[in-house]
């Protein structure tokens, strides 16, 4: 076997000519989703053959000189996630701004070959995969030659990435003239070695990913009736003492972890001891910093279940195709191996329909057992879930407020009750414990007058940001800063049991900060049945607040909510603005772009 991987390699070798014998693959990643990629990428190049120079962010390379140096004989492999409305990953804003730059060289980079694969969510239709389409456009205007159309990873897609980067990878064979791996089916290497050190005493240390820190839960109260059909919370956690830094308008990351019933029954299915003490060393260069991070230290198999180990999120078609290689069973393994396969859609579909996890596949599949090195290597990280701050650092000191509605289902196979793995963590996390959190740089963009109007559309938990838009103004205004007008549209499904903060929005209103809060509510009489009324109605019935604060005085929009209710609301800011604002539809639309491009339009969607 390992003459014949040999053979391979050198084949491979041989076979990859040109610029593609020798690859610089970049990443630009903000919650490590696209780095984690990158690694995978870097490791299936090795296994075909080809020679992978160097796995970095794309802030490595931050001057377009060094870039050019490094692709004098490599092809550059660029992937690269967009976040919010089309803006880059904190690890590539140093790069696209080197890139950008109208000071750059015309030409720098002829003689480099390149190619791009996009990772984002095409429900922002405005800004889908933006940034690594802006990579694209600027590196062959700087004369850099494309070596194959750029890929697109959607998380909306049923495999989520995996299904764009499974079609787009064959392509790149093709492009780099790559040698097929040698492959009897067997196990890969694993990332890691492991050492257990049984009967060992350690009192483990909450692992805290790179770039995050640890964050006590203040407060974790219910806001919705507890018969009610959804749970919505008020989230809080204590930054008092940390170094924590967040501006107006950003969010924040949350590590989540598995539940302990959840891991016991993990640990028992994989016949693994969760209180063995574990010394994990990586052997691969493909191995991401979270790994890297959490290693520095012993650490429980428990923690690694519980902390680490995405168990029981949504799974892979690839991990499908792992997980075959530990099959002793041939039917299980040829199951596998065609669930992660073209032939098997139907099987996938039933996977997806049922809303099954990682460990649901596990145990479907019982003759699969990968022992505990080659489950670290084969099973993704947990993925934290991204949540608006709904407080302003300057006038919530010392404490950061979140509104998370608890995130539920009915699986479509059977309609059984599904909850998603971070939220049902939060749901049961108790004050005084701690989360692992980043701050994340918002999108949204703010006036530079403080007397600029703003209209504002909160949909459901999408009122967050708003009301730390309200905690700024009063404050500003509390110091003797003048401020202008503020109209908020909050839809949500009832006003009794969703309409939150209540009386914030009142003392807002008395203090001289909130114009105008106008609701919408979906299901309540006397409209409905049969009606539902949306905010796209109630700014139909309001024009003018719209168009006094917009288009008379300039004001600023957000729309923050789901990303399916932004056509509607397009149309109405068109609508008031072409008949009460008599600009006419044509000009309307006109006037909608511009809001759009002169960045007086920000949302924030989902």
């Amino acid at each position: 076997d390992a003459m014949r991987a040999q053979a391979a390699t050198e084949a491979g070798a041989a076979q990859a000519g040109g610029a593609g014998q020798q690859l610089l693959v970049l990443y630009g990643s903000d919650t490590g989703v696209t780095e984690q990629l990158a690694k995978k990428f870097s490791g299936l190049c090795l296994e075909r053959g080809l020679r992978v120079a160097k796995v970095c962010d794309l802030d490595e390379m931050s001057e377009v000189e060094d870039l050019a140096s490094a692709t004098k004989d490599a092809l550059a492999v660029v992937m690269c996630s967009t976040c919010g409305h089309g803006d880059f990953p904190q690890n590539a804003s140093l790069f696209w701004s080197a890139l950008s730059s109208p000071d750059v060289a015309p030409g720098v980079l002829k003689g480099t070959r390149f190619c791009v694969f996009g990772m984002g969510d095409r429900s922002y239709a405005d800004s889908f995969c933006e940034a690594a389409k802006l990579i694209e456009k600027r590196m062959a205007e700087l004369g850099a030659s494309k070596a194959l159309d750029m890929g697109i990873g959607d998380d909306r897609d049923e495999d989520k990435w995996e299904t764009g980067f499974s079609k787009w990878l064959p392509e790149f064979w093709s492009c780099v003239k790559a040698a097929e791996p040698a492959d009897d089916g067997a196990p890969k290497p694993p990332l890691f070695e492991i050492q257990l050190h049984e009967g060992a005493c350690l009192v483990p240390q909450q692992i805290c990913p790179p770039g995050a820190t640890l964050l006590e839960v203040g407060e974790s109260r219910r806001m919705t009736p507890a018969d009610y059909e959804r749970d919505i919370r008020h989230f809080s956690l204590i930054t008092k003492g940390q170094d924590f830094p967040f501006d107006l308008g950003d969010a924040v990351a949350v590590y989540y972890e598995n539940l302990k019933e959840n891991v016991d029954e993990a640990l028992q299915w994989f016949g693994i001891n969760g209180e063995a003490v574990a010394t994990v060393n990586c052997v691969s260069d493909n191995v991401s910093d979270r790994h890297r991070r959490a290693f520095e230290k012993r650490v429980t198999v428990r923690q690694i279940f519980t902390e680490m180990l995405d168990l029981f999120g949504r799974p892979t078609k690839s991990f499908c195709a792992d997980l075959a290689r530990f099959a002793t069973s041939s039917a299980e393994k040829k199951a596998l191996q065609k669930m992660a396969s073209a032939e098997g859609a139907d099987a996938w579909k039933k996977v997806v329909d049922a809303s099954q996890s990682f460990f649901d596949i596990c145990k479907q599949y019982p003759s699969a057992k990968p022992p505990l090195d080659q489950l670290l290597s084969i099973m993704p990280l947990t993925k934290p879930r991204l949540y608006s701050i709904a407080s302003s650092p300057f006038y919530s000191q010392g404490v950061l407020d979140l509104t998370i509605v608890i995130n539920q289902w009915k699986a479509a196979s059977d309609g059984h009750i599904v909850t998603g793995a971070c939220t049902r963590f939060i749901q049961q996390a108790p004050v005084g414990s701690k989360l692992a959190c980043a701050a994340v740089v918002g999108t949204f963009r703010f006036p530079k007058e403080d007397t600029t109007p703003m209209v504002m559309v909160g949909l459901g938990t999408g009122i967050a940001p708003i009301r730390s838009f309200l905690q700024d103004k009063l404050y500003k205004k509390q110091k003797g800063i003048a401020t202008g007008p503020m109209v908020v549209f909050y839809g949500c499904r009832r006003e009794q049991e969703e309409l939150f903060y209540k009386d914030e929005w009142a003392m807002f209103k008395k203090e001289g900060v909130l114009t105008e809060l106008v609701g919408a509510f979906q299901y309540d009489k006397p409209h409905y049945p049969p009606k539902m009324v949306f905010v796209s109605d109630k700014m139909a019935e309001l024009p003018e607040l719209i168009t006094t604060n917009l288009l008379e005085k300039g004001g600023y929009f957000y729309m923050c909510g789901p990303a399916v209710a932004t056509p509607s609301v397009q149309k109405a800011l068109k609508a008031a603005v072409a008949t009460q604002g008599k600009l006419g539809e044509a000009e309307a639309e006109k006037w909608l772009a511009e809001l759009l491009h002169s960045g007086r339009y920000s949302e924030e969607s989902y």
